[in-house]
């Protein structure tokens, strides 16, 4: 398995991110910012191509280096220390993931989200914790050093995306939207009629949904549909219903089926609840209540 060791020049290391699989770019020295001269796009110019990269290094050589990791990579941001021994705690298989120490004494923890599953740069879920990487936000890099001396480090050395490990489904989980309620529509908790009316909302609600925020409230529906699979409804019917809508939205197909059949295998496993739509009232519920009593059997 290849990985990134530590190196002895900001090219040595820029070169060996590049080969990893991951696109780089030069940092003004002594600080996290893009080189505006080298750069004067940011991270929309972040490369991996080898020539490149030793144009930019050897016109600065004192730059920091900045990694954009791909799409389906995602860098938990620790800025404070507590935070990650606060998650890591919960999810102790981040302790093998590659992981870079900052300068304050925070982590970059890189893992590998599932095909076609991507989360907003936005997210702010996990208390401390900011979400990196994904081909969208960049981190700063080992060996890049601030002005004031401090650098950034590798505790576990960095490998390529597809040698990442996944990050933990339960964890994941916590970063996506919760599933939204179930519509209310029809007497009787699993009704075919009603397990349709509620797709038919979720799949409005995905055709619907606005540029950038498409892909993630594909699977925020998905995973909610997958919740009604155990009361009766058909996992194919669900799928090309939610794809149908996501590709209605502007999404393409193969990744509106690859993030809806995620979406519905994970809420398979964690069934909603589904509440009688109609329940009675209280002065009838209490006559059946009496009623059952005088049988032996209490009405709920």
């Amino acid at each position: 398995m290849q990985t990134a060791q530590t190196h002895s020049s900001a090219l040595e290391a820029a070169v060996a991110y590049a080969r990893l699989g991951y696109a780089v770019f030069p940092l003004a020295p002594g600080e996290k910012k893009p080189h505006g001269r080298l750069v004067p796009h940011g991270l929309k110019e972040a490369s991996r191509e080898e020539a490149t990269i030793t144009t930019w290094w050897r016109s600065c050589p004192r730059c920091g280096v900045g990694i954009l990791a791909p799409e389906e990579v995602l860098v938990l941001d620790f800025d404070d220390p507590t935070a990650w021994e606060r998650v890591k705690e919960e999810y102790p298989t981040l302790g093998d993931a590659p992981r870079q120490r900052t300068p304050k004494g925070g982590y970059h923890v890189f893992l590998r989200l599932p095909q076609r599953v991507r989360l907003s740069a936005t997210v702010r879920k996990l208390a401390g914790v900011d979400l990196r990487g994904m081909g969208k936000a960049y981190v700063v890099a080992s060996p890049t050093r601030l002005a004031d001396g401090r650098g950034y480090t590798w505790e576990v050395p960095l490998v390529k995306p597809e040698d990442l490990p996944l990050i933990p489904e339960d964890l994941l989980l916590r970063l996506l939207p919760p599933p939204p309620s179930p519509r209310e529509v029809v007497v009787g908790s699993s009704s075919p009629r009603r397990l349709r009316a509620i797709l038919e909302s979720y799949a409005a609600a995905v055709a619907s949904a606005p540029e950038g925020a498409r892909h993630n409230t594909l699977i925020r529906y998905a995973v909610a549909a997958g919740g009604l699979i155990p009361h009766g409804l058909s996992p194919e019917e669900a799928e090309e219903a939610l794809v149908a809508a996501a590709m209605r939205a502007g999404l393409p197909e193969r990744e509106a089926r690859d993030a809806a059949r995620w979406g519905l295998r994970v809420g398979e496993a964690r069934p909603l609840i589904l509440e009688d739509p109609h329940p009675l009232p209280p002065r009838m519920r209490w006559a059946l209540n009496r009623r059952a009593r005088a049988k032996g059997v209490a009405h709920e």
